[in-house]
């Protein structure tokens, strides 16, 4: 699926003049996803801590605590840390443990507990890529387009990807909590692009989000592509594609699957 009301002729290509030379991505949702629902990480944080809960009053507090984030992480600056990614998120677990019913904890106890569950998920195994990663990334990689990440995330980030084996695709890693910058600063994107030589009008980003994604790599001279897996979004003025095999025939490569190029 493509649309928006951005030609698809604006977008950088193979071979074009100026011909594309870099693909930068987001992370999170757009290259790889969560693969254990928070409740059953909070079970197995509340296990280890000889704590039991019922299955359908800790999926409700989970509910809560992602409601909690959802709310609070499209505002504020809260990805230019590591402090600040880990207060964020330890905030919203803790609020949701202690909604738990039958379930005493005192406030120490369930910071830490909200902490664990933090630490719980630099743990690669809650992490999984989505289907269409690898076709796109071998397809590019054989094009010779140089390819890099900028996310906001907090200092996990390299770790997950190395072990889920995308190392050797990038040439290079932009993590808003230790650079101290986040999206849609256009110094994110700037630093980027000036680790590999390549100019804005040569690049593309590929993200989720149209705020921090779409108008930050826009800010800062970039073509964006929001990429929507779900295809919840309104008419938009960019390139609209529903999955990451899309972006291939947008920049020459492959063929669209209605049978154009």
């Amino acid at each position: 699926m493509i649309s928006g009301h951005v030609p698809p002729a604006a977008i950088p290509r193979v071979g074009a003049t100026p011909p594309l030379a870099a693909v930068l991505f987001d992370a999170g949702l757009t290259l790889i996803r969560s693969a254990t629902p928070t409740a059953v990480v909070a079970a197995e944080v509340l296990a280890a801590a000889g704590l039991e809960v019922h299955a359908t009053d800790l999926e409700r507090a989970m509910a809560a605590a992602e409601s909690d984030l959802e709310a609070r992480w499209h505002g504020g600056d809260w990805w230019a840390s590591e402090r600040s990614v880990r207060a964020l998120f330890v905030h919203a677990y803790e609020a949701g443990l202690a909604g738990l019913p039958d379930v005493r904890l005192t406030p120490d106890r369930g910071a830490r507990l909200a902490a664990a569950m933090y630490e719980a998920y630099l743990d690669t195994r809650h992490w999984a890529l989505f289907p269409d990663v690898l076709p796109a990334l071998n397809a590019l990689r054989a094009a010779g387009i140089q390819m890099g990440v900028v996310s906001d995330w907090g200092h996990g980030l390299e770790a997950i990807l190395l072990e889920l084996e995308l190392g050797s695709y990038f040439e290079f890693l932009v993590v808003s909590s230790r650079l101290g910058v986040s999206k849609p600063s256009p110094h994110v994107f700037d630093m980027a692009l000036g680790r590999i030589g390549v100019g804005p009008r040569q690049a593309i980003y590929v993200g989720d989000t149209y705020v921090k994604d779409v108008l930050g790599a826009r800010s800062a001279g970039l073509t964006p592509v929001l990429l929507d897996r779900r295809g919840v979004a309104p008419p938009l003025d960019c390139i609209v594609i529903g999955s990451l095999a899309a972006l291939l025939p947008l920049v020459g490569l492959g063929t669209s699957p209605d049978g154009g190029s």
